[in-house]
């Protein structure tokens, strides 16, 4: 298995994912269950939970555990929140907004589906995480029939598919196009809008048309794309008396794909073209013919389809014509009224998820507005208004704290040789190199000028340690390679540090261990005078 490291760990999982949907499905499953393992050992936290998810998904779609599953989904949805790593998050979200689906749980569809669009579309998320959730929240909208905005994810996810690492979802994107675009025209058949229904299997052949271009279609879904053209074809013509095409020729291509797909186990598109050709007979005027497959029919198998009405629809509307007695007429109308009472329960749905949605960006929006007042835009730590903060902060029980101080020496003499630019690139890389040397837990800061500050905190905050850290700090910054900053330029920094119990049992406040810190740093800048960042003038 070519798991050199995590990156590549972490896209084979992917793969695998794709791999546990197809025929060679179990394969891919010990491959998961492999991959778990050896990302588990070796500490690849991202990779282990996705070869996890790969698990899980294998599991919906071959229905293995369906009773475990809905816990599972959530302890990777925990898991993904507990990395802190909004694309996982957002994919983990999506899938259980999938499983939901299968439950018939709308609100908890549209309210994991809601907070996954909205992290799919912060951009500091690797793109692969963020196509991956567009489209598997695509698939469960789609299952609610809220095809207009699928649509639009599909679309999202097809433009974001090139900033990927590989091309893994550009196949489910191109055949999910397509049909999204099928059950919308049935949706619009059942509702009597023939003229928009047309429109969109006209979008449907333009998406056929593109999906056949798509490189990596597994068999069946070339397949199903083949099929879905031909069928296309034939009702397209059917449908319009002006359109020119040889009608017996295509029916008998469309019946020989049906053919195909049924070999094939197609269980989403087949239902779909199949009740497509039946209503094109119907249109056609061979009304006998068309009553006779309508028998035939079955209603989709698959929960994510949106069309799972049509096939019913369909039975009663062309028996209508091949037998318009009272009671095969009361059935129709009564379909009607039903398509119609769908439709709009539909579309009070779809306001429902994009207000969600809305919501969740808006969240997102303040909660972002919200760090940024907290954050050094030069540097991207925490600020000095975060620092005051933490200063006017006294917990109720005592907690051990240190706080480091930072100050580059001679920092003026880097602006006034080398200009204010160069300055600012200094101090953006000594925030890197601070903010690399730092715990999850630290509070790294910017607090104005050339002045840094580290606040550490929990019982390894201790004085010993935070010096320690502070040596560190000051190595790495005397150490860097500054040549690309300025020739011959050498940076140097010192350190205060000062620690205590702090809170209101406890024995110091933040403020008296900044004072603190901050006569520290100077004593330690005044035994050392001869310490200053070396500029070369030029």
């Amino acid at each position: 298995m070519p798991t050199l490291h995590e990156p590549v760990a972490r896209l084979r999982a992917y793969e695998l994912m794709e791999l546990a949907q197809g025929a060679e499905h179990e394969d891919a499953l010990a491959e998961l269950e492999s991959l778990e393992i050896e990302a588990e050992a070796r500490g690849w936290s991202e990779a282990a939970l996705l070869a996890a998810l790969g698990r899980a998904l294998h599991a919906l779609v071959h229905d293995t555990d369906p009773e475990t599953l809905p816990d599972l989904v959530d302890r990777l949805v925990a898991r993904a929140e507990a990395l802190g790593h909004g694309g996982l998050v957002a994919v983990t979200l999506a899938f259980r907004a999938v499983g939901a689906a299968g439950r018939a749980d709308s609100a908890s569809l549209l309210h994991d589906a809601g907070r996954a669009v909205t992290l799919a579309d912060d951009d500091t998320w690797p793109a692969l995480d963020r196509c991956t959730a567009l489209v598997i929240c695509g698939a469960a909208y789609n299952a609610l029939s809220l095809w207009e905005l699928a649509s639009d994810l599909y679309d999202a996810a097809n433009r974001l598919a090139p900033e990927c690492e590989r091309a893994l979802q550009d196949p489910a994107i191109a055949v999910n196009r397509v049909l999204v675009r099928l059950e919308w025209a049935s949706g619009l058949f059942e509702l009597g809008d023939g003229s928009a229904a047309l429109a969109q299997l006209d979008l449907a052949a333009r998406a056929a048309d593109e999906a056949m271009s798509a490189t990596g279609l597994p068999v069946l879904w070339r397949q199903e794309v083949e099929a879905s053209r031909d069928v296309l074809a034939f009702a397209r013509t059917a449908f319009r008396p002006e359109a020119k095409g040889d009608l017996e020729a295509l029916l008998a291509t469309a019946r020989r794909r049906s053919d195909e797909l049924d070999g094939a186990g197609s269980r989403e598109m087949k239902p779909l073209l199949d009740a497509l050709v039946v209503l094109a007979l119907h249109r056609l005027g061979r009304r006998d013919e068309a009553a006779v497959e309508a028998y035939r029919l079955l209603p989709p198998a698959s929960s994510s389809s949106g069309a799972r009405t049509f096939v019913t629809w369909l039975r009663a509307h062309v028996l209508t014509g091949a037998d318009p007695s009272p009671a095969v007429v009361a059935h129709r109308e009564y379909g009607l009224q039903m398509a119609h009472t769908r439709w709009t329960a539909r579309e009070g749905t779809l306001s429902a998820a994009r207000s969600r949605i809305a919501g969740e960006r808006l969240g997102a929006e303040h909660a972002r507005l919200a760090r940024d007042v907290l954050l050094d835009p030069l540097t991207g730590l925490s600020n000095r208004r975060a620092f005051d903060d933490w200063l006017d902060r006294e917990p109720d029980l005592g907690v051990s704290t240190a706080l480091i101080l930072v100050d580059l020496d001679g920092f003026k003499g880097v602006n006034d040789v080398h200009g204010h630019g160069v300055g600012d690139d200094v101090l953006r890389r000594v925030g890197g190199l601070i903010a690399a040397h730092v715990r999850a837990g630290d509070l790294a800061l910017r607090l104005g000028g050339d002045e840094f500050a580290v606040v550490l905190s929990g019982e390894a905050a201790t004085l010993a340690l935070a010096w320690d850290r502070a040596h560190v700090l000051t190595e790495a910054i005397a150490s860097a390679d500054w040549e690309p900053s300025a020739p011959g330029l050498h940076v140097r920094g010192s350190a205060g540090v000062a620690a205590g119990i702090v809170g209101r049992s406890g024995g110091t406040t933040a403020t008296r261990l900044y004072r603190e810190a901050d006569v520290e740093l100077y004593r330690v800048k005044a035994a050392r005078p001869e310490r200053h960042s070396r500029v070369v003038r030029r």
